[in-house]
């Protein structure tokens, strides 16, 4: 059964209760403000509703105020397939363990029991007042016996351990798989908020092995609140996947591009300069600035696609969230010049 087990009816009734509630509390109507609302009446998340209800004890609700409690009550929620994913691939991998010690014991036994053997051989030689031919026969008979023991014992672990590297490979590729796709927005296909966070960590580091000027570029969609109001949220939804490709044309493979949240994205660019991050950022701008905002009815253009950009550049030994803040604040410096266009911090 899914997350939301309630019929089309009563699915019906909590959507009238859900608008009226989020008109009640002043709330933009978009797809998060409307899942944790959806939550709350519906009664299926009790941690989000008892915050809810905390946060309307002490005053007004605000808009972050309820994306906070979506990314602390309904997102880790949603990432449990990816926990039992990740439990699945941990009982596969305990399996194959298990199976290469088996093999491994049984392989120690045998070899143990062929050197004893071998061993009384040695001594039965040694030991023997006349060594004759048919002591001789018998000496070799038994050392050819535990011989062909040892090579089949040896064969035998041998293809155990082909099969097991085998299955380790592929339970590698899976762990990739999962962890790439948990770390994906899957709207716009860039990587989402947890894979930047652990992409920039890693970007940052290399730099230090490595010393070169890291920037940073905020960008967020211009009147993205009154696009989705005024003509719908699928035609705010292709804006993002728009901007996203462009992102992702106007950069360099070592680039990272991450949708940061809501209309925000972030993109780091390791060993670039501020005057070259510039440059970077004006090409991007000006190539959404020719995304043409397509009307969901008819398919014709009703206006421009235009971005705010912010930059700013990583000093070495500080945090990183101190830079992408000061980026931040540049993008706003942008939106109060009048929007669709590009400052560095250092201008503010």
């Amino acid at each position: 059964m899914g997350r939301y087990a309630e019929s089309k009816e009563e699915s019906a009734e909590i959507l009238r209760l859900v608008l009226r509630k989020m008109t009640e509390w002043n709330l933009s109507f978009t797809p998060i403000h409307y899942t944790v609302v959806y939550e709350y009446i519906s009664g299926v998340n009790a941690s989000l509703r008892k915050s809810i209800d905390e946060f309307l004890a002490a005053g007004p609700l605000t808009d972050d105020l309820v994306e906070n409690a979506y990314y602390g009550f309904i997102v880790p929620e949603q990432t449990l397939p990816a926990l039992e994913s990740r439990k699945l691939l941990t009982d596969e991998t305990l399996a194959i363990l298990e199976r290469m010690s088996r093999s491994a014991t049984t392989t120690t036994e045998n070899t143990q029991k062929a050197r004893f053997g071998i061993l009384s051989q040695h001594n039965a030689l040694k030991t023997a007042d006349v060594v004759d031919t048919a002591l001789l026969q018998t000496v070799i008979t038994r050392l050819a016996g535990e011989t062909r023991k040892l090579l089949e014992t040896s064969d035998a672990l041998e293809t155990q351990l082909r099969t097991s590297q085998k299955e380790i490979e592929a339970l590698k590729n899976e762990l990739s798989a999962a962890a790439q796709e948990s770390s994906i927005d899957p709207l716009t296909a860039v990587i989402n908020r947890r894979g930047f966070d652990r992409k920039i960590t890693d970007c940052l580091k290399a730099q230090e092995s490595h010393p070169g000027v890291c920037s940073v570029l905020f960008i967020d969609i211009d009147n993205f609140k009154k696009i989705n109001d005024d003509h719908g949220h699928s035609v705010g939804d292709r804006i993002l996947q728009a901007v996203a490709q462009v992102l992702k044309g106007k950069t360099r493979g070592e680039d990272i591009v991450a949708r940061y949240g809501g209309e925000e994205f972030v993109v780091v660019l390791p060993s670039t300069p501020i005057d070259k991050a510039h440059i970077v950022a004006e090409n991007i701008r000006q190539n959404v600035e020719r995304i043409a905002l397509l009307s969901s009815k008819d398919n014709k253009t009703i206006g421009t696609v235009t971005v705010s950009i912010g930059i700013d550049v990583h000093k070495p030994g500080q945090k990183w969230q101190q830079t992408v803040e000061r980026a931040d604040k540049a993008m706003y410096q942008s939106k109060k010049d009048g929007k669709n266009r590009t400052t560095a911090y250092f201008q503010i």
